[in-house]
């Protein structure tokens, strides 16, 4: 059994008991095997982030984490390094053929992040919940989203995430280090700029501790400034105007300051 405290569904609808969760400064990790719907959608609604990991028997939990920190990118702060700047008018302008889709092959996706991460945390059930709600018919509180990124008809990187109303949230991503270095930086720029001209509130990026997250302009939120943040937006609602379709990166990058 892994050794966090256990957390079930009736716990997040309890104002009281999920407010004592929120105010809890020593304690971000939980552990559950509800493998639901339900629970899940719940636990991402209260702006829990949750992984999987299997313990020593190699049974899969649900690990939701209640961060102390969050990574948030405002449209206002997107930052382009002078580098990546003359990296897309080398690379990307003139090629006119890289594409960013929103949920046209998810499969692809998961399996480009299980050939990325050695240590890749999304586990069979895990996996499993998130492709359930994600061709689910009925209502949740969260949609996922299959990120795509192409040349012409390669896929090169991508992430998994979900909208909560009005709010983008990443899982895990991938990009193809061998032939397209530098690319998975195309993939969240592009991403970014695309959430912004859909009129997404905010991304939250998760965990403030990787470098490239503050390289794009993300701010760092503590806990309680993050909760109240989220609570104000994530009932929202939100239809993306560009689901199914390939967007050319040029259409967003040549509306910015590439100077």
């Amino acid at each position: 059994m892994i050794m966090y405290p256990y957390i079930q569904l009736q716990h997040l609808k309890d104002n009281h008991f999920l407010n004592y969760i929120y105010a809890n400064t020593q304690r971000n990790y939980y552990v559950s095997d509800d493998w639901s719907i339900n629970m899940y959608d719940t636990l991402a609604f209260s702006g829990f982030i949750s992984v999987s990991a299997t313990d020593d028997n190699n049974k899969e939990y649900l690990i939701p984490e209640i961060q102390f920190s969050y990574a948030v990118l405002h449209w206002e702060n997107i930052h382009i390094s002078k580098r990546f700047k003359d990296f897309i008018k080398k690379k990307v302008l003139p090629n006119d053929d890289f594409y960013i889709s929103i949920n046209t092959d998810i499969d692809a996706v998961f399996e480009g992040i299980d050939g990325y991460h050695s240590d890749n945390w999304m586990g069979n059930q895990y996996r499993n919940v998130l492709k359930k709600i994600y061709h689910s018919t009925n209502n949740h509180f969260i949609n996922i989203l299959s990120i795509e990124l192409w040349h012409k008809n390669c896929l090169i990187a991508g992430e998994i995430g979900y909208m909560t109303g009005n709010i983008y949230t990443s899982l895990s991503g991938f990009f193809d280090r061998r032939h397209y270095s530098n690319f998975g930086k195309l993939q969240l720029l592009s991403l970014a700029l695309l959430l912004k001209h859909s009129g997404v509130a905010f991304w939250n990026m998760g965990h403030p501790y990787m470098k490239y997250k503050f390289d794009l302009g993300a701010k760092k939120y503590q806990r309680n400034d993050f909760l109240k943040l989220w609570i104000k937006f994530r009932t929202d609602a939100f239809n993306c105007p560009f689901i199914d379709q390939k967007i050319n990166c040029n259409e967003l990058l040549i509306q910015e300051d590439l100077k």
